[in-house]
């Protein structure tokens, strides 16, 4: 009914003025939207207005034959389509109406929300959210009308505000924000609109966007209501700048002052980021490569994709670049390449300018993410600021050198170095008069600044207190150069009180920015009460010594990168670095929660906006400068925020932080971390050493991590095919668990249950149904919500598929939005269970979200399982290609772990996908099942119950050839991807690479491969 009314039945349709004229449409739309018995008078009305013809009762049934006339070619003639009722009309039972269809799909799509199914949402929504009410019955005018117009715009509106929802928690921030603005444009009235744009900008990380959306739905509302906004409309917007916190990821820094000269280089270097590829900022410490960096990047444009600014002055670890860059631009990491997985988050953004600030201390680690990056992104712009170039090919270098000096008092006012100096004091409320007397002064100083910005900075805060000369006699006869900037800030700091300079001194341990708390609880103490640090914060500020990003509602601090060593060289002078670092341990801890386990989403923004600091504490730890057991203790309760983050850095610090001897109280709970994330990570090896290790530390010892420790061991032991020992850790766990909480116990009762579904055991069901009962009498809601997901996919494993079905609708709802370890093994066994239902659909998106959070998080482990699901539901919709990558992405990450078993899920599903395929070597495809069946013969792990009968299937259609011998490991793995690789080149567009691999991309695997072009 919207657009052009039409009737149709399969293929077949009759619309337009093939229905009749008006009259005809207007029936049959009348009946159509009223849904039921449409009194024949009142239909009437509906035709011809309240002057009805004195004849209308026989009108309106010529209308109504002639309707049926028109609808006899596709099957509605007589009473199909328009029925009689009494002394009335109606519409024929089993018609559906398209409005009412669209109704349903947005209810629909609502309940797909909460299971997660965001594709689904978007694909049901979609086409909802573009209708209108102006395309019911267009140019009629009757009053009836109206309230089913505005029910179709009230629909359309649902539609887009679950699309915006959905695209938004997919990460397609763009989508999120343009349909968000589509539906404040179409319904500027309705504040729901305005609360899903201040959202989606929010997710987004635009906060400027989050102040001109509220700001533009205020002056609507009061220009054409009279009122302000709603308090839930400003709660969002309250919420969305305290959750920013005014530090977006990698937003280009807000300039806090004017930019002075430069002219020339701010030209070349604006010049030279109009083309992708690296350009170098070099120069020595503080002649102002940052800031040339920071005003360029403000002012450019044509980055639709974005400007991204990362500080890489507090990361002092090569191998911790990659990661640093990729957690500050907000990309989930787990064990991923950290420059792959940044890659593939830049590249579909199109132009993007990447500022990296700060490089020298870890050339090396730039210059090996530069190259990747951008033999990946080849419309990426980098731009790096280092003392040193990075020495990578076709690098263009930009030297900066310092401020040329003022030749002679008749050219003070037209050189660079005397104008930031007038303008620093202008700024600061002073008055800098320049005259014959003073000229001679200000050159002098100009002088001893060799033109260094950083140097003039300190200057012109001085300036303010004192003229030029009694600042000139104030900096003493120290040397120019390096060693004058040394001098002017320790003549800065010399005019400091007491206070202010043991807070600069503190200072020295915060790397990176900091919020006012952090501030405050690291830099007060002894006889800094807390309400001074914001007076003494000011002071050292218009110093000079220290500067603030005054952007958001939260306001950071930092030092300059040469102030700050020469903060932290202070603080070891004064002998007041232990201290510092054990307040910044204080800090740190206050923030984490006493329960270890706890998810770490209620602390993720804090940490992260930390993270420098915390590299800060580590390092020193390592260094001996701080306490080395108070770091094992924060280390191990940062280990889920690390899974959630990046697990790699989180095994870098444990793993060095432990090999530092004696051990103490907190090594045995950092050891058990450390074996956490290895197991999460599929680093079988090293996680069996760590776990056991801890097991050992904790004998004897009545303590709850002794009995975690043994569940990862019994997983441990599984995967390496010693199942018998496994089930003795679970029975060992069990016991060590029953003195402690519930919570314990239900993680010891699910261990059970897991290692029995590793070997279709119909009994493991029964373990995870009295886990899931010990929650619910006494568990911790955490611990429910974590414990059904592992449920469900015990259930699915061993075929009992109406529990698995039960608790994945139970646990979808409480998962929603998040991403964690508990979501990846919840999505893995919904699309189990949906494959198995037959909703390929569902399983496909269940499926394919839950291979990108297990590669996003780091848990390797999950990934063989879930891609072999994710592949047969492709291979159930036809998608070959789509299947043929899948299964390749899963075989090589499977490679990539030091695990035997997961290989026969990816040999069962290669030779599925190749069946399919039409691959004729029926031979390899016999090879392939009879290497998986040894590995499963060998590890006692028959396939997962509802998996096994597409297998038993493909046995039974290749005869003979299944009869074959089986490979060693090696050479199937190697024949499955060359086949694979095959099947892909077929399959693929020529020149059009397989997007969808992870790992080695379509050409790669080819070359490999040796597949043929």
């Amino acid at each position: 009914m919207l657009g052009e009314v039409a009737v149709s039945n399969g293929t077949a349709a009759v619309s337009g003025h093939a229905l009749g004229g008006r009259r005809a449409r207007v029936t049959l739309v009348a009946l159509a939207l009223s849904g039921g018995h449409v009194p024949a008078e009142r239909l009437a009305t509906m035709i011809w207005g309240d002057d009805l013809p004195p004849t209308w009762q026989a009108a309106l049934r010529g209308v109504v034959r002639g309707l049926r006339a028109a609808c006899e070619p596709v099957g509605g003639g007589d009473q199909q389509v328009i029925a009689t009722a009494a002394a009335g009309y109606r519409i024929a039972g089993g018609v559906a109406v398209n409005v009412r269809r669209a109704a349903e799909e947005v209810r629909r799509a609502t309940a797909l929300l909460g299971q997660g199914r965001l594709q689904a949402v978007i694909d049901l929504a979609d086409p909802v959210s573009r209708l209108a009410g102006e395309q019911l019955l267009p140019g009629e005018d009757g009053s009836w009308l109206g309230p089913y117009r505005r029910a179709v715009d009230a629909t359309a509106l649902d539609a887009l505000l679950l699309v915006v929802e959905a695209a938004s928690q997919l990460g397609d921030h763009r989508r999120a924000v343009e349909i968000a603005r589509r539906a404040v444009a179409a319904h500027p009235l309705d504040e729901s609109t305005h609360r899903a744009l201040i959202a989606a900008l929010d997710r987004s990380g635009d906060r400027a966007g989050v102040v001109r959306a509220y700001e533009h739905c205020r002056t609507v509302l009061g220009e054409q209501l009279g009122i302000d906004p709603s308090s839930a409309t400003v709660g969002s917007y309250l919420a969305a700048l305290r959750d920013q916190g005014g530090s977006t990821p990698a937003r280009v820094p807000a300039e806090t002052s004017s930019f002075i000269g430069r002219e020339a280089e701010l030209s070349e270097l604006t010049d030279a980021i109009a083309r992708p590829g690296l350009v170098t900022v070099t120069g020595t410490g503080g002649v102002g490569k940052s800031r040339l960096a920071m005003h360029v990047a403000a002012a450019r444009g044509g980055f639709p994709g974005g400007r991204l600014w990362v500080a890489l002055a507090s990361v002092t670890e090569d191998a911790l670049v990659a990661s640093s860059v990729a957690l500050e631009i907000g990309v989930p990491l787990g064990t991923e390449d950290a420059a792959l997985a940044l890659a593939d988050h830049v590249a579909p953004l199109g132009r993007v300018l990447l500022v990296l600030d700060g490089c020298e201390a870890v050339v090396d680690g730039v210059a090996s993410l530069v190259v990747a990056l951008l033999a990946r992104v080849p419309l990426l712009t980098i731009v790096a600021t280092s003392r040193l170039p990075l020495s990578v090919d076709a690098e263009r270098v930009l030297t900066l050198a310092p401020l040329p000096p003022p030749d002679s008092t008749a050219s003070l006012l037209n050189n660079g170095q005397v104008r930031l100096l007038i303008d620093r004091v202008r700024e600061s409320g002073g008055d800098l008069a320049i005259d014959d007397a003073v000229a001679p002064h200000l050159i002098a100083l100009c002088r001893r600044c060799r033109g260094l910005p950083l140097a003039l900075e300190l200057v012109a805060a001085q300036l303010t207190a004192m003229p030029p000369g009694d600042l000139l006699d104030h900096l003493g006869q120290a040397p120019g150069g390096a060693d004058g900037l040394r001098s002017i800030a320790r003549s800065s700091y010399g005019l400091l009180d007491d206070d202010e300079a043991v807070v600069f001194r503190r200072l020295a341990v915060l790397d990176g920015s900091a919020g006012l708390q952090l501030v405050r609880q690291v830099v007060s103490g002894d006889r800094i009460a807390p309400v001074r640090v914001v007076r003494i914060l000011r002071e050292l500020t218009a110093r000079g010594l220290l500067s603030v990003d005054r952007s958001g509602p939260h306001w950071r601090y930092a030092q300059d990168d040469d102030l700050h060593r020469f903060a932290r060289e202070l603080l070891v002078e004064h002998g007041e670095e232990l201290d510092a670092y054990e307040r910044l341990a204080d800090a740190l801890r206050s923030r984490l929660p006493d329960d270890a386990r706890a998810a770490p989403a209620p602390f993720l923004t804090e940490i992260a906006d930390m993270t420098g600091s915390v590299r800060s504490l580590f390092g020193a730890a390592l260094d001996g400068r701080a306490d080395l057991h108070r770091c094992q203790e924060l280390a191990f309760r940062l280990h889920r925020y690390y899974a959630a983050t990046s697990v790699d850095e989180g095994r870098f610090w444990l793993s060095r932080l432990l090999a530092e001897r004696p051990p103490g109280i907190w090594t045995p709970y950092a050891t058990y971390a450390l074996g956490y994330l290895s197991y999460w990570s599929g680093d079988t090896a090293d996680a069996l050493r760590d776990l056991q290790s801890a097991v050992r530390m904790l004998d004897g010892a009545r303590d709850s991590y002794r009995a975690r420790a043994l569940i990862f061991l019994a997983g441990l032991l599984d995967d390496i095919d010693r199942g018998a020992e496994a089930v003795e850790h679970v029975r060992l766990s069990i016991e060590a668990a029953a003195p402690f909480d519930v919570d314990v116990q239900v993680s010891a009762a699910m261990g059970m249950g897991s290692v029995l579904a590793e070997r279709t055991d119909p009994a493991a069901a029964g373990y995870a149904h009295d886990a899931i009962e010990l929650c619910r009498r006494g568990a911790s809601a955490e611990q429910l919500a974590i414990a059904l997901p592992t449920a469900a996919m015990v259930c699915w494993q061993v075929g009992a598929l109406d529990e698995a079905r039960a608790y994945v609708a139970e646990a979808l709802p409480l998962h929603a939005g998040t991403q964690r370890i508990a979501h990846v093994v919840l999505l893995s066994a919904a699309a189990g269970v949906a494959l198995a239902d037959g909703d390929v659909a569902a399983a496909a998106e269940f499926g394919a979200t839950a291979a990108k959070e297990a590669s996003d998080l780091g848990v390797e482990r999950e990934v063989p399982l879930i891609r072999a699901v994710l592949a047969r539901a492709l291979l159930a919709q036809d998608d070959v290609l789509g299947a043929a990558r899948c299964c390749a992405a899963a075989l090589e990450g499977t490679r990539a772990m030091s695990l035997g078993f997961p290989f026969a899920i990816g040999l069962e599903t290669a030779a599925l996908v190749l069946h399919a395929a039409g691959v004729s070597d029926r031979a390899a495809l016999g090879e392939l099942l009879a290497t998986a069946a040894l590995i499963r013969r060998n590890g006692d792990r028959p396939a997962p119950a509802t998996l096994a009968p597409a297998v038993s299937a493909l046995h039974t259609v290749l005869g003979r050839e299944t009869a074959a011998v089986a490979l060693d490991l090696r050479t199937a793995v190697s024949t499955a991807l060359t086949l694979l690789a095959d099947v892909i080149a077929v399959h693929t567009v020529a020149g059009a690479p397989a997007s969808g691999l992870r790992g080695p991309d379509w050409l790669a695997l080819r070359s490999r491969y040796r597949c043929p072009v």
